[in-house]
């Protein structure tokens, strides 16, 4: 269904080469302890994301057709919704501060980023 939605997101999508590819997933992996640390399931002040979720995946040479093989590259991807743009800004100041952000900056290099990416479908079920 197209829509606009309140909801805000920062979504990043790496492309890595698979020998660099354990020098991103460790600053992904500790981003993702990070968060688990500074928005438990109990925190009452609003700003947890909605939702967050990474992904890794080996790219093919062609997605619609597995069988021509694989790149070589790594895709990683970093998904978040948040209920509001504060939210995100927070979320960056905390992340900046945070003892994994020289990495997870330094992995940028690979990486396409949109921040306040508005939700324009969704699936309703």
């Amino acid at each position: 269904q197209l829509r606009r939605n309140i909801m805000l997101c920062i979504n990043i999508s790496y492309k890595v080469p698979a020998a660099k590819a354990a020098e991103v997933e460790e600053p992904l992996i500790a981003h993702g302890k990070h968060m688990d640390h500074v928005y438990p399931s109990s925190n009452t002040d609003g700003m947890n994301p909605a939702e967050a979720y990474f992904t890794k995946s080996e790219e093919f040479n062609d997605p619609t057709d597995p069988s021509k093989g694989k790149t070589g590259n790594i895709i990683f991807t970093l998904n978040e919704k948040w209920h509001k743009p504060e939210h995100i800004q927070n979320h960056i100041g905390k992340a900046k501060a945070a003892p994994h952000f020289p990495k997870f900056a330094e992995a940028m290099q690979y990486a396409n980023v949109s921040v306040m990416g508005e939700i324009f479908y969704e699936l309703k079920k």
